[in-house]
């Protein structure tokens, strides 16, 4: 047999107004309603539960011990309640229920993050699905849906703003053959294993391609690169931000390469759809280039 609660959430913020204003009174006052309304609502309350919950100290009112543990228990769901319907008013206004976000893994994660805070302060009604890329331009959105993606620029990108330069740093660990090296030839290096950070299930470039650039690994995170070149297994070209302690302590050293030890990674912003886009999907849109500006 279905149960449903005997008592009603609204019993239990009447109470918590009484313990926060101290009196029936003050709490009809915040209320806007009679003092015996109040009064009446805490009484149904205590007769549900068969328990005192209030007691009278001179004029002030206070919770009972078993008062104090259950509003306790009552008050999370009394703020789940209220964000509910803030955000169904939200909603009912015609915002946004979430924006699904794309952004790619050697976007700086700092960046990404403090623009999801700064968005979620201001947005709290907006749910933010957040997806990673791995080196990939932005995909049709009919085949992998998202409102905003952070993903690789290309000239062919029409709308996209290019937002933040990834700085990559040829690498290996202290003691590999290649650290002591000085400007190493193409055909050297070729003789040494290197990582790549990408895709290699959905890689097209062609295999005898491959063969002549050497032995290669290809992982699919920033991390497992850098885990692969900090074991000493290989060299590889890898976010600065990311490795900046590691070159720091000597850990990691960069390759003399000349002009060839850097590279850029140009990272954009762009829309799926930017004439439907929403207030909600804009605002993150305009926090997103306000971070990267910041980064920069």
């Amino acid at each position: 047999m279905a149960r449903i609660p005997q008592t009603s959430i609204e019993q239990w913020s009447v109470l918590r107004v009484i313990i926060e204003t101290g009196s029936f009174a003050q709490a009809a006052k915040e209320l806007h309603r009679s003092q015996s309304a109040v009064s009446y609502s805490v009484a149904r309350l205590q007769d549900r539960l068969g328990i005192q919950l209030l007691q009278i100290d001179g004029r002030k009112a206070q919770l009972t011990e078993m008062g104090r543990t259950l509003l306790a228990g009552a008050t999370p769901l009394i703020d789940d309640l209220m964000r509910l319907e803030e955000r169904a008013r939200y909603l009912a206004s015609g915002g946004e229920a979430h924006i699904r976000l794309l952004a790619d893994s050697i976007f700086p994660k700092r960046l990404l993050f403090a623009a999801l805070s700064t968005f979620d302060a201001s947005y709290p009604h907006v749910q933010v699905e957040l997806r990673e890329m791995i080196r990939q331009v932005a995909p049709d959105p009919l085949k992998s849906p998202f409102d905003l993606a952070v993903s690789v620029w290309t000239l062919d990108q029409p709308g996209a703003q290019r937002i933040f330069d990834v700085r990559l740093i040829a690498v290996t660990r202290a003691g590999h053959p290649l650290a002591s090296r000085k400007m190493p030839t193409q055909a050297t290096l070729d003789r040494y294993r290197k990582v790549t950070i990408g895709d290699a299930l959905h890689d097209t470039t062609p295999a005898s391609t491959v063969q002549s650039q050497g032995l290669v690994w290809h992982v699919n995170t920033v991390d497992a690169a850098i885990e692969a070149v900090t074991s000493g297994l290989c060299y590889g070209w890898l976010p600065h931000h990311l490795i900046e302690d590691a070159l720091i302590s000597g850990r990691l050293v960069e390759l003399n390469l000349g002009p060839r030890a850097q590279r850029l990674v140009p990272l954009a912003l762009s829309y799926a759809d930017e004439d439907r886009a929403g207030g909600a999907t804009r605002a993150l849109a305009a926090i997103l280039l306000a971070q990267a500006a910041i980064g920069s």
